[in-house]
């Protein structure tokens, strides 16, 4: 009886595999909808569900998603060089932080505080525990946002093929000479060319971390335990959790920018998107609630005055 269920999932799940191949831009067409109406249902459904119901259809359509690219690639054979296990692991964060914010959510409206805080805090310990084994375990280097880049379906509609920029180099780049610590490429002296080392491809790839780095990652791991204990012992509106977060968020840029190694094109992206969410700080609470509320009010009642953007200011006073 196993053996028959087993075999019609996979050939269930074989046909649906060759409808999307077939079908890569209704399917992606599909995703985007979800979405879509994930925002259209908040608040117009039921005001005292709405918001949970709004967020479900929202994690949905992100699983959905990493379902769609992760079976795609399969098809394709697009998965990187990396190895399974961390592969898996990604597979695995991703998917946690796809459902996190619902589980949030529906904890708050429906669970015991107590409840509530349990499952926050053991979902912030998973995802911290797998950070630290792809950190330590796999080497990869600065972790990135998104764990799993979005599949480029459009390449691998119209050509077949997708470039390979995610922990491995593409094929033409086979000729260049990775530095165990930098991660810098240096041509090799049997490429037969004699072009410049200057004319070497930016590396994508990852960095190998040093002990300082791996410091300052480490603590980019731990911040989001370190807030919720704080908030745990002195309480939500209290300073302490907000200043204990952003010293470790500014402790870890700190360590990984005193850093002499050369980071990857990823990597720099990935240190700007780490500065930018500093500034989101501000909206924060107890910071949002004592600080900055006051002076956007402020702001936006000057808008109240300027033709044109009354009616969006006065939509927030």
């Amino acid at each position: 009886m196993s053996e028959a269920i087993k075999r019609g999932v996979d050939n269930a799940l074989k046909r649906y595999v060759d409808y999307l191949s077939n079908n890569v831009e209704l399917v992606t067409a599909v995703e985007s909808w979800m979405k879509t109406l994930s925002y259209l249902v908040a608040g117009r459904i039921s005001k005292s569900h709405s918001t949970v119901i709004a967020e479900l259809m929202y994690s949905s359509s992100s699983l959905f998603t990493l379902f769609n690219d992760y079976m795609l690639r399969k098809r394709h054979g697009l998965h990187t060089l990396q190895g399974a296990g961390a592969r898996r692991l990604k597979i695995a964060l991703s998917c946690l932080e796809a459902v996190e914010v619902f589980i949030e959510i529906a904890a708050r409206r429906y669970a015991d505080p107590n409840i509530k805080w349990i499952l926050i805090f053991c979902v912030e310990l998973l995802k911290t525990i797998g950070r630290f084994v792809l950190q330590l375990k796999y080497k990869s280097g600065l972790r990135y946002f998104p764990l799993i880049n979005r599949l480029n379906r459009k390449a691998i509609h119209m050509d077949g093929v997708e470039e390979r920029t995610d922990d491995s180099q593409s094929s033409n780049n086979q000729s260049y000479y990775t530095l165990p610590h930098s991660g810098r490429q240096i041509k090799s002296v049997n490429t037969g060319s004699w072009q410049g080392v200057a004319s070497a491809p930016v590396s994508v790839g990852k960095t190998v971390l040093d002990k300082g780095q791996m410091v300052g990652e480490a603590l980019h791991n731990l911040q989001p335990l370190i807030h919720l204990g704080t908030e745990a012992c002195f309480g939500a509106e209290s300073w302490k959790p907000w200043i204990a977060s952003i010293i470790t968020d500014l402790a870890s840029l700190g360590i990984l920018k005193q850093s002499h190694y050369r980071y990857s094109k990823n990597e720099n992206s990935e240190m700007v998107r780490r500065k930018f969410i500093l500034w989101m700080y501000l909206l924060r609470s107890p910071c949002y609630d004592r600080v900055t509320k006051q002076r956007l009010l402020r702001l936006l009642s000057v808008f109240q005055s300027i033709p044109g953007l009354r009616f969006i200011a006065g939509k927030h006073l």
